[in-house]
């Protein structure tokens, strides 16, 4: 059977019986090399070498000059956009048709430069939002450990942001958008999804295809005359901060580093009854069996989630035209996380006063019946304080985006959340309610049956947020809600720009599929 090495830090040795002579031809070496190479290594090497291909085929200068006239916007003047995209951890993407920028910074997420990279760029840049390649689950644990707070929200101390091995540079992207006031995305799926994904594909031929690594190497000799755009570099990045190349050393390097010195310190005898023969097909076929399983990682974990990482950043612009459009309201806020979720003893609310908002993905439509599955503490007491009256109704609206991480409010666990909702809604009337509990915490939930009713437009003069963490539109009727738009005044004109903070293997992938869409 041949030896093929899938770990990261480990590299079979081998136990021949048999006397083997000398070998003394390199390429021989260097094969029995390669057939020593772990898949992660494959996938690096075969990435640093498009890069190289990318900076040879660019003649003089190491970033490609991108044939487009920067847009206008804050302080930012042309000259420094060039030379702000020459940075060669940054990429750039323009589209002159939809007034839109944006800027795919490189990051390595352990302890390196590209904390501070990230902050000088959203500062320098001033965007209209910036798209994180995480998911809802990893803020949270990032933003929780950067303030101090353990997994049981017991505060801890609050932590040195040079003392951040892991996520210092999404720590830094969201502490200047909250200074900075600047909307947030999750860019990214969840980390179940990819693994999900992973292994779905492990039994299907389709997973190993090489085109999409063989693509990634040529895509740079292959490039559009008038291609807005510039990619990053990264034998240039890790020259600037070689600290960012660590952790891709760290995991990948041992086996590779043992396989060198066994090539090239072997001395021993080998008998030629046969096993040279053996020895060559063995290692032929750990070449391809490593280069496949290279190409099964490259396209689930990188190439698949640079897809979904484009996408998230397209939707991001989308979301940001319609606050430019106001046909969508951002609203931000912070709340205390409280743990217990007992019914309220609070003042209660008047509902024809004022409205309580309920955030949906997708709208609520008239007459239509929705089951909602309530356990957060901020819901469990807006419905408590929503039935306490004659008529129990509230107000549903569909959010295009969410975000929310862990903060102190006053010495406890908070949050801070970002929400954008479409100003048009849907009034939700009750229809049943069952208390219940939570399978595994036991904690208290509710089953709320709901059913649509008119619309209504929310008056983001009119917009609070109660001190259990929800949102009221106060002072008005139901019915009175509405305006029509008054103030809506499309800008099509106004330029927009995203900045895009994903690990340095996303960045080109990202940058070539914006070009695209």
């Amino acid at each position: 059977m041949p030896r093929i090495s899938f770990g990261l830090t480990v590299e079979r040795i081998r136990d021949e019986s048999v006397a083997r002579a000398s070998c003394p031809d390199r390429s021989g070496k260097l094969i029995t090399m390669l057939g020593k190479t772990s898949p992660l290594q494959f996938i690096f090497i075969l990435l640093l070498a498009n890069n190289v291909l990318q900076c040879a085929s660019m003649n003089v200068a190491p970033k490609h000059q991108p044939h487009t006239q920067r847009l206008q916007k804050n302080t930012l003047t042309p000259k420094q956009l060039d030379e702000l995209i020459q940075s060669p951890h940054i990429g750039y993407v323009s589209d002159e048709a939809k007034s839109l920028e944006i800027f795919v910074i490189g990051t390595s997420h352990f302890r390196c430069n590209s904390a501070q990279e990230v902050t000088t760029l959203i500062e320098q840049v001033q965007p209209d939002g910036v798209v994180l390649e995480l998911d809802p689950e990893r803020v949270l644990r990032l933003t929780k450990q950067s303030n101090g707070f353990d997994e049981n929200g017991a505060y801890q101390g609050q932590q040195n942001p040079e003392e951040i091995l892991y996520g210092a540079d999404f720590v830094a992207a969201v502490n200047a958008c909250q200074q900075m006031d600047i909307p947030m995305f999750l860019g990214d799926e969840y980390a179940q999804e990819t693994r999900q994904r992973l292994t779905q594909q492990f039994l299907s031929w389709e997973g190993y295809s090489p085109a999409p690594l063989v693509k990634s190497l040529l895509s740079s000799i292959a490039r559009a005359e008038h291609e807005r755009k510039v990619r990053l570099s990264l034998p240039r990045t890790f020259l600037q901060d070689p600290q960012k190349l660590a952790p891709i050393a760290v995991t990948s390097s041992p086996p590779f580093v043992f396989a060198l010195a066994f090539s090239l310190f072997d001395n021993g005898a080998m008998a030629y009854d046969g096993s040279v023969i053996t020895n060559t097909l063995e290692t032929i076929v750990s070449i391809i069996i490593s280069f496949l399983a290279s190409c099964l990682l490259f396209n689930t974990v990188i190439a698949e989630r640079d897809e979904i990482l484009a996408a998230s950043t397209v939707r991001a612009s989308n979301v940001v035209r319609s606050l430019k459009d106001k046909t969508s309201i951002r609203k931000t806020w912070s709340f205390t996380v409280k743990k217990d979720a007992e019914q309220s003893t609070g003042d209660t609310i008047n509902t024809s006063q004022s409205l309580p908002l309920f955030t949906l993905k997708t709208p609520l439509k008239k007459a239509a019946i929705r089951n909602l599955n309530l356990f957060e503490p901020r819901w469990l007491k807006m419905i408590d304080q929503v039935t306490k009256e004659k008529d129990p109704i509230f107000g549903c609206v569909r959010c295009t985006n969410k975000f929310y991480s862990a903060i102190s409010v006053n010495g406890e666990e908070g949050r801070y959340a970002d929400i954008i909702f479409e100003k048009e809604g849907t009034i939700a009337t009750i229809q049943e309610l069952k208390e219940g509990k939570r399978p595994v915490s036991g904690d208290r939930k509710v089953n709320v049956a709901i059913q649509g009713g008119d619309s209504f437009v929310v008056d983001e003069s009119n917009l609070s947020v109660t001190d259990d963490g929800y949102m009221v539109a106060t002072n008005e009727s139901p019915t009175n809600i509405v305006h029509d738009g008054d103030d809506a005044s499309p800008s099509q004109a106004e330029s927009s720009r995203i900045v895009v903070v994903v690990g340095l293997l996303h960045g080109n992938g990202v940058v070539d599929l914006l070009s695209k869409s």
